[in-house]
């Protein structure tokens, strides 16, 4: 037995994640997602995505060296009242989760009120960001049920990496700040897993994590994409870790998990990767809609646009032949764009049991 597996962590008492009245919407919107999967499989024509992933803004203050986004910015953000409009009309169509990233969507000064709206529609509503206007920008954290803060290794490390100086404290503040003033809103820290951060580096994420009362989520930096059209930066693939190191990686992280740190991985998804290997059938376009800043609608395959909703009925677009052939095309993927959370929701489409208990486990939890 190794020594990761020896270290059983303590559980905290009254832990602000235990289960509460509040979080059972969750579980709501689990059975409302599974509905939309079995309408979506048997009864209809078309592809029924039912998740609204919209980066809010490309910009971003950080400098990630691994960061696929940061080549394609843009000044041309969607409008509050562009985004209000597409949420409401992707209501009607059935959409029930928003995942907000970006980007940093909090250097939008009117972050809140695109929140306001995801909340006000009854959406289940998640947010992703590097936590440095946590404190600066706060009024999201009234609409928000999960925010994904980014730490990828304790103290000036995180600021190495992200390229941010002040980036870590700024973190820690912003966390405990919504601790104490979005008290509903559940706080992942989200790490990204590369060649720039080691395992004894994200044992302390990890610890940071169990001592502060947060969840904890994994990130894989890896695609089997040739990145080399993205003006040159195929370099972006030597911060992956190659397979044999990721899943080495992974057995360890799955052992921290069994020791009772509070790692919310799904073990399918950690099993796919501790198991090496590089196909599964994804169904991600099929759940969810992923629009870049400017109304775009990007294949999975390269990042490319295809379709664009800002100037058109998002209903329409949804049964456009153009997007009704992307979302099922996409099959054979390699961990390339959300890796994680596609794998996931790729094996509930299919009701694959393993997918099912694992993500189970950790919504009980």
């Amino acid at each position: 037995m190794s020594s990761t597996t020896q270290e059983k962590v303590t559980p905290i008492k009254n832990s602000r994640n235990k289960m509460t009245p509040d979080r059972m919407r969750y579980f709501g919107h689990l059975l409302g997602s599974m509905g939309d999967i079995l309408h979506s499989r048997f009864l209809t024509k078309r592809p029924r995505p039912f998740i609204f992933s919209l980066m809010v803004t490309s910009k971003c203050n950080c400098n990630c060296d691994f960061c696929f986004w940061k080549y394609h910015k843009d000044n041309d953000d969607m409008t509050l009242a562009e985004i209000q409009r597409l949420m409401k009309e992707a209501k009607q169509e059935g959409y029930v989760d928003s995942i907000l990233w970006g980007g940093e969507p909090l250097l939008r000064q009117d972050f809140a009120e695109i929140c306001k709206q995801s909340h006000d529609l009854g959406w289940y509503t998640k947010m992703a960001t590097n936590g440095y206007f946590l404190e600066q920008n706060p009024d999201f954290g009234k609409y928000t049920d999960i925010a994904f803060v980014s730490l990828d290794a304790i103290g000036a490390k995180h600021d190495e990496i992200r390229k941010m100086p002040g980036l870590y404290d700024r973190v820690v503040n912003g966390i405990e700040y919504h601790k104490k003033h979005s008290p509903k809103m559940r706080i992942y820290i989200c790490c990204t897993v590369s060649a720039v951060n080691d395992f004894e580096q994200l044992k302390e994420v990890a610890k940071f994590c169990q001592d502060t009362d947060i969840l904890l989520y994994f990130t894989v930096n890896k695609s089997n994409q040739d990145f080399h059209e993205w003006q040159g930066k195929d370099y972006l693939k030597k911060l992956e870790l190659e397979t044999d190191a990721l899943a080495e990686t992974f057995i360890k992280i799955k052992e921290l998990k069994k020791a009772g740190y509070p790692i919310r991985n799904s073990d399918y998804f950690m099993d796919y990767i501790i198991n090496k290997q590089n196909y599964y059938e994804c169904h991600w376009p099929q759940v969810a809609t992923v629009i870049y800043s400017n109304g775009d609608l990007l294949k999975c395959t390269d990042r490319k646009p295809f379709l664009n909703v800002r100037n058109r009925p998002f209903g329409e677009a949804l049964r456009s032949k153009e997007f009704i052939e992307v979302a099922n095309a996409c099959k054979d993927c390699k961990l390339a764009c959300v890796g994680n959370y596609a794998l996931d929701v790729s094996g509930l489409w299919r009701f694959d049991w393993p997918a099912i208990k694992s993500l189970a486990q950790i919504a009980i939890t």
